[in-house]
């Protein structure tokens, strides 16, 4: 997905602020599985087999600044089906010269919805999952890079 970065985005440093990029990996996640034609399996508003999923881990990994104005292309997909989790990554790079920028890897757990308590990714969305192309392995830092 494609994202031009708001003023409100930025901090007063003029980079995009350090928590934003969790709401741009989190969209890109949403696109990823709209796109794949599996975000109904994710709507808590659905009946998608008596589970929804809530994030436990966002890991955050800053490679380079994006400010004001700057396009970002950010991506998104599957790096790994657990038993009762599902871990996603996301990177972002400027649009223009493809400078890294940032990635995450984003956990969520498979919750009852009764019982709020974790349980096992049903069958048909590990199936789902694991028919999609898994995401790409994330690009290594460059040197001199992890400075913002």
């Amino acid at each position: 997905m494609r994202q031009r970065v708001p003023f409100s985005d930025v901090d007063m440093h003029g980079h995009v602020h350090n928590g934003v990029y969790c709401s741009y990996a989190e969209t890109a996640i949403n696109e990823f599985l709209r796109e794949a034609g599996l975000s109904d399996r994710f709507d808590p508003r659905a009946d998608s087999h008596g589970v929804v999923y809530h994030v436990k881990k966002i890991e955050l990994c800053y490679e380079g600044a994006a400010g004001f104005d700057d396009l970002l292309d950010i991506s998104a997909g599957v790096r790994r089906i657990g038993t009762s989790s599902l871990t996603f990554s996301a990177a972002v790079v400027r649009a223009g010269d493809g400078a890294p920028v940032a990635r995450a890897e984003v956990v969520w757990v498979c919750v009852d919805k009764k019982s709020g308590r974790p349980r096992p990714v049903p069958t048909p969305t590990r199936d789902a999952l694991a028919a999609v192309p898994p995401a790409p392995e994330p690009a290594a830092p460059r040197p001199g890079t992890g400075d913002r």
